[in-house]
């Protein structure tokens, strides 16, 4: 019946809405104060790539991924379901292909095996403790997207559009209500900026505007996610079948978003199919299903490259024996080049890690780059940036402190509580408030007190320490005409400071802080 031809596509259009809409609700809860009690990072939980990624450089099993692990054994007999039907990047990527009405893309076939060599690529890193899977996985690359780059510009938008509706003059009640709840519900009440915005923005543009390429041009060729679940699809049993009164008509492989059926329009390749349903959907003659009519039975191997089927299935993984050592080699490189970086000790002086940061070897090891901890941070004290070249490259994008912009908030442990692959240790409050992540240091060349001999309290008047880290002495101190006055300057307390950094955000000193924090006395996590 006509109706059973769209019922599977709108229910997998339905999930899709629901999942999108779900991540999305996530990324908005992880705000001051932390309430939900869903986990705002379970979408990153559930990916099977960075809990294998987390689980082999940790070198133990880590219990939080056992929503990936579901996936992935329900991956075996559905397929690729996970790119059809719940990947927030796909609805994306659907939502765009949607709104400008781009329906048909070129057939790129020679293509579809760069994700698996990309798969090999990241795989030699994860064995070699040097993972680059944060770079493209689809679920941690969109939440650092949403984070550093899209968050802050609906911010902006929804700013400045109050901010015209309050210089116009009409409905400011209804103006001041709507600012009111959207800053307790959705949005910041401050506009946060981060480092390296624009770059991750144009990553994400990349991957949108290839849909103009080919519908789903990331899902074919490049997502190394997509490729991990092919490879567990092998045994799937939810296929696509043709019937042989097929008029051979063509639109179904026309309208494929994945290109994965065959020429003969029968054939398809399981491992690129999504399970979209649109070949279902698009069947004049109505002869396509999909359905669980089949045996267990897994395709056939031949060492490195998986050959097709005797009744005509594509090859399962196009793997050509020079692009698998080709991928092999890339990823040993890497994997030296990352591990022996020069680390600039200047520069390593301003790389102050979250509370409860594991040793800095096992922190890079963990640390998938989702920014989860800098997306939280934002809505309390905004003290975490992406980093730089601070820790080297293999450091790049891992979350600092960057004092002068923010502080760590004395009463907040949200950072902890949102890290999916346990970088950062789980704190509660007590412990965090006794966690040292750094210690200040006055610059006398700059503090208003030392080197122009006037009254300035404002760092120990924040200093959120109950016993106080900053100490004030009178002293007499001589001006530049002679005269000697008592001056209140300002000292360290090295055994109470824990190096929150808010000494250093509200320093009334125009450019460089006359308070600095550094990582020393940092105590890091060990199990």
């Amino acid at each position: 019946m006509q109706d059973d031809r769209f019922l599977m596509r709108t229910l997998r259009r339905i999930s899709q809405i629901l999942f999108l809409l779900f991540s999305l609700y996530l990324f908005l809860a992880s705000t001051y104060p932390l309430v939900t009690k869903i986990p705002v990072d379970l979408f990153l939980r559930s990916d099977p790539l960075i809990a294998l990624s987390s689980i082999v450089s940790a070198r133990s099993y880590i219990d939080t991924f056992v929503f990936a692990l579901i996936l992935l054994i329900i991956t075996i007999p559905l397929g690729r379901y996970f790119c059809g039907w719940v990947c927030p990047l796909g609805t994306t990527l659907d939502v765009v292909s949607y709104i400008t009405k781009n329906k048909v893309g070129k057939s790129l076939k020679k293509l579809s095996s760069l994700k698996y060599y990309i798969l090999i690529f990241l795989s030699i890193g994860i064995l070699f403790a040097s993972p680059l899977v944060w770079f493209l996985d689809p679920l941690s690359l969109l939440t650092r997207s949403l984070t550093l780059s899209l968050f802050p510009i609906v911010t902006l938008i929804f700013t400045q559009l109050f901010n015209l509706g309050f210089r116009i003059g009409t409905s400011q009640d209804f103006l001041a209500n709507l600012q009111l709840f959207l800053s307790s519900t959705l949005l910041p009440t401050t506009l946060t900026f981060f480092r390296f915005s624009g770059w991750i923005l144009l990553i994400l543009s990349a991957i949108i505007f290839s849909e103009f390429i080919s519908r789903r041009f990331w899902c074919r060729n490049l997502c190394p996610l997509g490729a991990f679940y092919a490879f567990f699809s092998r045994y799937q049993i939810l296929r696509r079948r043709v019937k042989q009164d097929c008029n051979l008509c063509g639109d179904c492989q026309r309208f494929c978003k994945m290109d994965a059926i065959a020429d003969d329009f029968k054939m398809t390749k399981d491992s690129e199919c999504i399970l979209c349903f649109d070949c279902v959907k698009d069947c004049p003659p109505k002869v396509t299903t999909i359905n669980f009519r089949s045996r267990l039975k897994p395709l056939q191997f031949d060492k490195l490259t998986a050959l097709s089927e005797v009744e005509g299935r594509f090859r399962y993984l196009d793997l050509s024996k020079r692009g698998f050592l080709y991928s092999l080699a890339g990823g040993l490189i890497s994997v030296g080049l990352f591990k022996t970086t020069f680390k600039d000790r200047n520069l390593k002086s301003r790389l102050i890690r979250p509370p409860g940061s594991r040793e800095e070897p096992e922190f890079l090891d963990r640390c998938i780059r989702c920014h989860q901890c800098i997306k939280v941070c934002s809505s309390s004290g905004r003290f975490l940036q992406p980093s730089f070249l601070e820790g080297g490259f293999e450091a790049l994008w891992t979350p600092i402190g960057v004092a002068r912009y923010g502080y760590c908030e004395y009463n907040c442990v949200m950072c902890t509580q949102v890290c999916p692959t346990g970088a950062i240790h789980k704190l509660d409050l007590k412990t965090k408030k006794k966690t040292v992540i750094g210690l200040a240091y006055i610059d006398r060349s700059r503090c208003i007190p030392w080197y122009k001999n006037e009254k300035c309290i404002v760092c120990e008047e924040q200093c959120p320490v109950p016993d106080k880290a900053i100490l004030l002495k009178e002293e007499k101190a001589i001006g530049f005409d002679g005269t000697e006055k008592k001056v209140l300057r300002p000292y360290v307390k090295e055994d109470l400071c824990i190096g929150c950094g808010i000494c250093e955000t509200k320093c009334p000193v125009e450019g460089e802080s006359a308070i600095k924090i550094t990582p020393q006395n940092e105590q890091r996590w060990k199990d």
